[in-house]
């Protein structure tokens, strides 16, 4: 929520912070919405589950940026998709971090191969990601304890909406 001079930002766990909105950084990510099977695949992070994903790159388009964050959070070479949805978040990863308004993109994948490890991790990555990624159930998901902006069940209806996936 932003106000002409205030946002208000939140972590993963619900925690807010209010900023002035002078002091955002702007930050544009990705998203990979990866089904298969009944199951979608989620990564371990902040001791719960998240959407594999994150900042794009300068020079990077946001196809190069879902391919290189799902090679680098799941070990899978995957094709970027359509996307299938963009929501704007406001988010501090602690009290003592940067605000960041993030313009995010979920895009499905087109395809995908490959063993799921997460040995490419970047340092940042390392500091809150709790094990390798793994499929969820989609009948699973309410019971899961969910670290990311948006509600995961608003990304699975997103994606059934769609009909080019």
């Amino acid at each position: 929520m932003s106000t002409a001079n205030k946002t208000i930002c939140k972590d993963v766990f619900g925690n807010q912070f209010e900023v002035s909105t002078k002091d955002l950084n702007i930050r544009v990510g990705v998203y990979a919405v990866i089904l298969s099977d009944n199951k979608i695949l989620l990564t371990r992070q902040w001791n719960g589950y998240s959407i594999p994903g994150g900042g794009v790159e300068k020079g990077e388009t946001i196809e190069m940026a879902f391919v290189r964050e799902v090679k680098e959070e799941t070990g899978l070479k995957a094709v970027p998709g359509s996307v299938i949805h963009q929501t704007t978040t406001f988010f501090k990863k602690d009290a003592d971090s940067p605000a960041y308004q993030s313009h995010q993109f979920y895009v499905t994948a087109k395809s995908f191969s490959g063993d799921i490890k997460n040995h490419q991790l970047t340092d940042s990555e390392k500091n809150y990601t709790d094990d390798i990624p793994e499929w969820v159930s989609l009948d699973e998901i309410g019971n899961i304890k969910w670290r990311h902006s948006i509600d995961l069940r608003e990304i699975i209806d997103k994606y059934n909406q769609k009909e080019d996936k």
